[in-house]
């Protein structure tokens, strides 16, 4: 379905195109009608062999030029009639194509702004929108269809809502980008706009970033291949909460992602889960967990508290638990002190993945500008 506004411009455009052509031709055929250089070229002539003819017979050349301007004078009135009632004709067939061109251009555009009109209202319906919010949204698709963004008005109203709905209030200028970024995503990687928001929305609650760098961070780490078990956005929504238990932030989370697959993992979704795993067990305070800590050397109650304490209390906590694992020498010894702290998730991950996870740095996962990028290669 082609987009709205440019379906106005390019109808109407066309439309006055077909008007002109029909003023063109009236214009062409008026100027026909109008010509009257051949009763001209007749005057002429009689006028050159009246001057011939002067000095032979006077009188019969002004006899001759008598009857030939009467003959002139007839013609002329005779096409004056003629080219008058042609005129009519014409001016009457060419003004009714450009009155029906100028209607059907008429009706379209009033087609169109009924068909933004219930969209809007479809937005308002779906979020409780007031009536001062929905002009703000009439705005919001308008802008979204001019930038070329959506297959249709009510396209664009739904992913409007779910973006809303999801991460909740935003003003104009964000719900644009957002919705833009959205869309971008959807044509470049086919992810649903509703996915990619709750993705940006857990991003944005656990890490404190804000929409637009959340969606920057999942357009690069699609970009750089994290999504090959088709579970990135999944893994982001359910896991970020972990993380940030972790004292992790959203570089951490997607570094992690990136040296669990380097490594290994066969998706993303276990080195997910693998946080959360860890995440449980260290502050449990049960025996497994405690023989877990006693096996890499650390004070399980001590290693409790600080993973408790969340921020970089826990980060350094969560490293130093997987250094002292990866430092075991005794591959019986850290398969069972693996699976105390992680759970299966150490055996379906395997050993190098989940060491590859100690080996976090405070270096930033390069993310910033991933979706003007996007944008600027696909919709310039």
């Amino acid at each position: 379905m082609p987009q709205a506004d440019g379906y106005v411009r390019i109808v109407t455009r066309n439309d006055t195109s077909e008007a002109e052509r029909s003023t063109e031709q009236l214009g062409d055929a008026i100027a026909d009608a109008m010509d009257t250089s051949s009763v001209d070229r007749m005057s002429r002539a009689v006028d050159g062999l009246g001057d011939t003819l002067g000095d032979v017979d006077s009188s019969a050349v002004d006899g001759l030029r008598d009857g030939i301007d009467d003959v002139g004078s007839a013609a002329v009135t005779a096409g004056e009639l003629i080219q008058a009632n042609l005129i009519s004709d014409i001016v009457m067939k060419g003004l009714e194509q450009l009155r029906g061109s100028l209607k059907d251009a008429a009706v379209h555009t009033v087609e169109v702004a009924d068909g933004l009109d219930s969209s809007v209202k479809r937005v308002a319906a779906a979020t409780n929108a007031t009536e001062t919010e929905m002009q703000s949204l009439e705005a919001v698709i308008e802008q979204v269809y001019k930038d070329n963004f959506g297959d249709g008005f009510d396209d664009i109203a739904d992913s409007v809502a779910k973006i809303k709905q999801n991460l909740g209030e935003l003003d104009d200028s964000e719900i644009i980008e957002v919705t833009e970024s959205a869309y971008a995503l959807m044509n470049v990687f086919d992810y649903g706009v509703d996915e990619s928001s709750r993705a940006a929305k857990a991003m944005t609650r656990n890490f404190g970033i804000s929409v637009m760098q959340a969606y920057d961070y999942i357009a690069r780490g699609a970009q750089n291949g994290l999504d090959y078990s088709g579970e990135l956005l999944d893994s982001i929504s359910e896991y970020s909460i972990h993380f940030a238990k972790m004292g992790l932030d959203a570089d951490d989370m997607f570094n992690i992602f990136a040296a669990g697959a380097e490594n290994g993992a066969w998706n993303i979704d276990k080195i997910g889960d693998a946080v959360k795993e860890m995440s449980i067990r260290v502050i449990d305070g049960s025996d497994s967990t405690l023989a877990g800590f006693e096996k890499i050397g650390l004070n399980a109650d001590e290693m409790a508290t600080k993973f408790s304490m969340g921020g970089e209390t826990a980060r350094a906590a969560f490293s130093e638990t997987l250094k002292a694992l990866s430092e075991m020498e005794d591959p019986l010894q850290q398969d069972a002190a693996g699976v105390a702290l992680l759970g299966t998730m150490w055996e379906d991950l395997g050993r190098d993945a989940v060491i590859s996870l100690a080996g976090i740095t405070d270096s930033a996962y390069e993310a910033t500008g991933a979706m003007d990028g996007i944008k600027e290669m696909n919709y310039s």
